[in-house]
């Protein structure tokens, strides 16, 4: 029997010691290192018989290259380039302070088995052969240099098993996440510097707000989901007698991203667009015109639309809510008609343009990305398609093909004392089991000492209303 298990959205970066609340989640205490050891034991121990193989899947963002720099016991916000040496220094790092991961592949690799690395928006560096040469090598010395020759993969966008289930972290269908070339995610070269990752917006949203702003949680969407009273009172209880500042972070990183998106776009080139095509068709061994079928469903990064993104990051509102407020003062300081027409006029048309230019939500944009499942499954003719990045774990069986999401292992909490799991379930794993021609299986849940299935659970997509309700979708350019 052929045993597939996917987890994905781990997020291991460099801990921060200490105990106190700034940055909680990246601590050690929260780390899932040992639960992953104990899963790992108990497929190898209770699971998979003698004769099975296993093949053990992440489907992106195992690694946090996004999450900054440790440094002086304090995490340093310095926005380091996405190069390779820089790359390679800090798998290292964090290699080193989760000793049990590696522990635990080193024992999945010493049984014959087999660990496959596909690359998510928070980890496309392990595109880099150097880096994907030192994760081998670290492999090999945990396994006592046992030799696994292909036993290690890494995928750059998707990876196929032999029992047609395809996994992919799922970016791709996400404008703020995707990579116009998740093959060549780079920047162009200049000459003398070292080839370097462009940064999605959603990469820049992480580095420069996320992970910074230390008493909210990036791994729980709805840390920063808050109206205006709750950001007061959240700033009132944590920052306002600290020496961290919440408003400085937003509006410093929010005009940062605005400014590299408007002048470092990469409008690329129909050239480039092929040749990712042919690397993954080569990479994957899946059919070339497959590929391109898969490609084309890409949605376009966010930089194609500045508006978008100084939306999304309420630049837009702030300079109108500023001029507005300039313009209701100003009345008071220039008696004329040209100065109260202004205040008259600019507050409302803040209030036009609120009502006119509504924002796809979150939860719109998920639903997307599940939607995408199955016009893979068609094109590819699978029998199992698996997405990461949204971290909200399902599975459902539907004309006898598996959809799922492997949901997430990072530290994500309710609170901010990390207390209370956003999902007390337990951690979610994919398991499919295929056997005489037959695939079964699907979304399950590691309690600790079981793992215990979770099954028929449905998409978060109703894909009748979904695709109606839908703005019209825009082309990835060449």
């Amino acid at each position: 029997m052929r045993h597939t298990v996917v987890i994905s959205d781990v997020h291991l970066c460099e801990g921060v010691p200490g105990d106190d609340l700034w940055m909680r989640w990246r601590q050690s205490p929260y780390f899932p290192d040992g639960e992953f050891a104990a899963l790992v034991d108990h497929l190898l121990t209770d699971a998979i018989g003698a004769e099975d193989s296993l093949d053990l899947v992440f489907n992106g963002d195992l690694f946090d290259f996004d999450a900054g720099r440790v440094m002086n016991g304090k995490a340093q916000f310095e926005d380091l380039p996405r190069t390779e040496p820089v790359a390679v220094a800090l798998l290292d790092r964090i290699l080193d302070d989760h000793e049990g991961y590696v522990g635990a592949l080193a024992q999945v690799l010493r049984r014959g088995h087999r660990i496959v690395f596909v690359s998510g928006n928070h980890d496309p560096q392990l595109g880099f052969p150097g880096l994907r040469a030192r994760l081998r090598e670290r492999l090999a010395t945990a396994a006592g240099h046992v030799r696994f020759g292909d036993a290690v993969l890494f995928r750059a966008w998707f990876w196929q098993g032999p029992d047609g289930i395809h996994v992919e972290h799922g970016n791709q269908y996400d404008t703020y996440c995707s990579f116009r070339y998740p093959m060549a995610p780079f920047l162009p070269p200049e000459r003398g510097k070292d080839r370097e990752i462009h940064a999605t917006v959603g990469s820049m949203a992480f580095r420069l707000l996320g992970s910074r702003l230390g008493f909210l949680n990036p791994h729980v969407d709805g840390s920063f989901l808050m109206g205006l009273t709750e950001y007061l009172e959240h700033w009132s209880k944590h920052y306002l007698f600290s020496d961290h500042s919440l408003a400085m972070t937003w509006f410093k990183g929010a005009w940062t991203i605005a400014a590299r998106v408007a002048t470092e776009r990469d409008r690329g080139s129909p050239d480039r667009g092929q040749k990712d095509i042919v690397a993954a068709a080569r990479e994957s061994g899946c059919d070339e015109a497959d590929v391109a079928q898969h490609h084309a469903l890409f949605e376009a990064p966010a930089e194609e639309s500045f508006h978008r993104v100084v939306r999304e990051f309420w630049l837009d509102r702030m300079t109108l809510g500023a001029l507005s407020a300039l313009a209701i003062a100003t009345p008071a300081l220039v008696r004329n008609r040209t100065a109260v027409g202004i205040a008259i006029g600019l507050p409302l048309l803040f209030a036009a343009y609120e009502l006119a230019t509504p924002k796809i939500t979150l939860d719109d944009n998920y639903r997307l990305i599940a939607l995408r499942a199955e016009t893979i499954a068609s094109i590819y003719r699978l029998r199992a398609v698996v997405f990461g990045h949204t971290h909200i774990p399902y599975g459902r069986w539907r004309g006898g093909v598996f959809f799922g999401n492997s949901g997430t292992w990072s530290a994500a909490y309710r609170d901010l004392e990390c207390s209370v799991p956003v999902d007390p379930r337990g951690k979610p794993v994919i398991w499919l089991r295929a056997e005489n021609d037959t695939l079964r299986g699907g979304l399950h849940r590691w309690t600790g000492g079981a793992l215990v299935p979770d099954f028929e659970k449905i998409a978060p997509v109703d894909h009748e209303r979904f695709s109606e309700s839908m703005p019209p979708r825009e082309p990835v350019p060449a």
